[in-house]
């Protein structure tokens, strides 16, 4: 068992809460959270580590070379829930799981890498960290995996820039290739507690904050343009990703999810693996590699 310290930021989360961009699936069932969190009910202290465990693998007779191969070993990295930049009370933030992959990437005992994933996706700043430590772990030469149940939205941009997805069940989905704004007005409410909020900008700063102003005033022209570049960049880094995609078939690019067997006539997954089988066969794509 590895531990990673985790990295703690509530007020990032709280700033992502009120008005951060998310690449989510099924955002409203996380409301109730989200509004005890703004209202300071933490719901419990965050956990000072998180925890990822190696499973041994023997290959002998496995790797169809004759040869005997000795027993791998492959980290096995969970990532569950809401996937936000920071740790929170709430969630194992993306600087974390990073940390992670990156000390199993550098481990010289583990050959390969497979991210157990069960989330609905989370805040777009998380994903860049996510990226970068997938594109590592590559450059060593190690196979990285991506074991999915439920994958959607962000979730399912980082397992697309593994080597491969394999859904863990007939149940399971994936997708949700897209993403949305959400952001609080809760100006009201502080007039009714007696509160004033007064702003006032700078001549020379006509646009600063300008998307918040204007969606708050009813104009989301500035939102959905900036949603729309951000979406733009989680559909190229799919299409990289995933090159036999199926992008113009209906529903992939548009935010459906699908179920195993759709998905991967629609080339968002390769098939469909237990998490043991999983393991096995980035143990197998390790001998190979090397």
């Amino acid at each position: 068992m590895f531990r990673i310290e985790t990295t703690q930021n509530p007020l990032q989360l709280l700033s992502d809460v009120r008005r951060g961009q998310w690449f989510v699936h099924d955002h409203e069932s996380l409301l109730p959270a989200a509004f005890s969190f703004l209202r300071g009910e933490t719901g419990g202290a965050a956990l000072p580590t998180y925890e990822f465990s190696t499973a041994a693998v023997d290959l002998s007779d496995k790797t169809g070379s004759g040869v005997a191969a000795k027993p791998s070993t492959v980290a096995i990295i969970p990532i569950i829930g809401t996937i936000t930049k920071y740790d929170s009370c709430f969630t194992t933030g993306a600087v974390t799981y990073a940390r992670a992959i990156r000390q199993a990437a550098d481990n010289s005992e583990i050959c390969a890498i497979v991210l157990d994933i069960d989330s609905g996706g989370g805040s777009a700043n998380a994903i860049s960290i996510l990226k970068e430590a997938i594109a590592y772990t590559k450059s060593l030469g190690k196979p990285i995996l991506a074991h999915a149940d439920f994958c959607a939205s962000l979730a399912y941009w980082t397992a697309s820039q593994c080597d491969a997805i394999f859904c863990d069940n007939s149940l399971s989905e994936v997708g949700s290739i897209g993403g949305l704004c959400r952001f609080v007005d809760d100006t009201k409410k502080m007039t009714q507690e007696g509160y004033t909020v007064v702003e006032v900008y700078a001549d020379e700063s006509s646009e600063k904050n300008l998307e918040y102003r204007q969606a708050i005033d009813g104009d989301y022209s500035l939102i959905k343009k900036s949603l729309s570049y951000t979406v733009a960049q989680f559909h190229a880094d799919v299409r990289t990703g995933r090159p036999n995609i199926k992008a113009d078939a209906p529903g992939v690019f548009t935010g459906a999810m699908f179920h195993p067997a759709e998905a991967q006539n629609l080339g968002l997954i390769n098939g469909t693996m237990t998490l043991a089988e999983c393991v096995e066969n980035a143990a197998i794509r390790a001998q190979y590699n090397h």
